[in-house]
């Protein structure tokens, strides 16, 4: 079987068997089993992580990234590889992840004689899962002894065959909210009886959609969404209690404070008009993943061998949220994207969606972009 096949038998196995963030056994295992074969001695830094070396002729250590947990989605393609677990679905494209590397792992493997240096192979649990695989991976010695690391990610709205560079900022903090109101239920005939947890819940909700539209600095990037809203027990009851959830994406550590500081603030302000009481919880989740300049050039010559000076992308900031971001506080490296949409193939899809899939042509070529990164970094070393 030639590895442009192999890729694509592998990443349809590992959509067919997808296995929740730190649920990843099953799919371990395989990956285990599939470097063991390529005559690697994988071992796990996590439950579920796996770390694998390709030992060349040098001293310098490029690492190379790729998530394996999957999301409970419930997929709605027709095709012959669709997830045969109930629920969960390879929605975000983290089977190509594992298939291309180790695609790139056989690629290097064959060029081992030529690698001025050592590459590490790392199978990353719970991408999609705060506070993520990467902190517990790192803590456990993922990097011990690495000098750069590099990871690609599918993405389903770039036409197949382009790739996509970021210099610098590429990733938002990507951080949650949670706020419950507590006002004081009622019949809904008598609403001067009560403290309407639903009315000042909208007017919440209005006044967060303010924050950015009006306290930010137009040229900083924000995002708050409200993602859920819960309240009430039936049409003619005045709810006493409301809940919401959402998210808060920014780039800079000053607008995050910020945003954070004006939930409070108005939050307070509703208290002393409404006479309502209120619990906030803010979580700051994943930071913001900057790429080293020097390693994203690398990665844009190597690429451009492959796929031409015409496919390479330099679009904005992606106000997604990435873990890889904890490797690049730790080392210098760079993160980009693949395109997978094939719109002529019915592939266009966003990430995260039940009907999100790839131009499976797209994979081989993210193999050898891996591939000739990782040598590229060790010549240049």
């Amino acid at each position: 079987m030639n590895v442009e096949d192999y890729i694509i038998k592998t990443r349809e196995y590992f959509h067919e068997t997808p296995e929740l963030s730190f649920k990843e056994y099953k799919t371990a295992d395989k990956i285990e089993e599939e470097l063991r074969n390529m005559g690697l001695t994988p071992k796990r830094t996590t439950e579920t992580g796996v770390i694998a070396d390709i030992k060349g002729n040098g001293n310098k250590t490029v690492a190379i990234r790729a998530d394996i947990d999957a999301l409970p989605v419930t997929e709605e393609n027709k095709v012959n590889y669709v997830s045969q677990t109930k629920g969960v679905m390879h929605a975000c494209g983290h089977d190509t992840h594992m298939a291309m590397l180790l695609g790139a792992a056989k690629m290097l493997i064959a060029e081992k004689e030529n690698l001025k240096g050592n590459i590490r192979l790392i199978f990353q649990p719970a991408e999609e899962l705060p506070p993520g695989g990467a902190v517990d991976m790192i803590k456990n010695g993922a990097l011990d002894n690495v000098d750069y690391i590099i990871g690609q990610h599918i993405w389903g709205l770039f036409p197949a065959g382009k790739v996509a560079i970021y210099y610098k900022e590429m990733m938002a903090n990507a951080d949650e909210f949670d706020i419950k109101i507590h006002g004081r239920g009622g019949h809904g005939s008598a609403p001067q009886d009560s403290i309407d947890a639903v009315y000042i819940t909208a007017h919440l909700i209005e006044m967060l959609n303010t924050i950015v539209s009006r306290e930010i600095d137009p040229q900083e990037p924000a995002v708050i969404t409200t993602g859920t809203v819960n309240a009430g027990y039936r049409y003619n009851i005045i709810a006493a209690h409301a809940e919401l959830t959402g998210t808060v994406r920014t780039f800079s550590t000053d607008v995050q404070e910020k945003i954070i500081k004006r939930i409070k603030n108005i939050l307070e302000g509703l208290k002393s008009i409404y006479g309502i009481e209120y619990e906030y919880e803010y979580k700051k989740g994943y930071p913001v993943l900057i790429n080293n300049e020097k390693v994203s050039r690398i990665i844009e010559d190597a690429a451009e061998k492959i796929v031409g000076k015409d496919n390479i992308m330099h679009p904005k900031p992606n106000m997604g949220g990435e873990d890889f971001a904890y490797y690049l506080q730790k080392i210098p490296g760079a993160y980009y994207f693949l395109g997978g949409m094939n719109k002529d193939k019915g592939f266009d899809s966003p990430n995260h969606s039940p009907t999100f899939d790839v131009d499976e042509s797209a994979l081989y070529t993210g193999s050898k972009i891996l591939k000739e990164v990782a040598m590229e970094i060790l010549d240049r070393e």
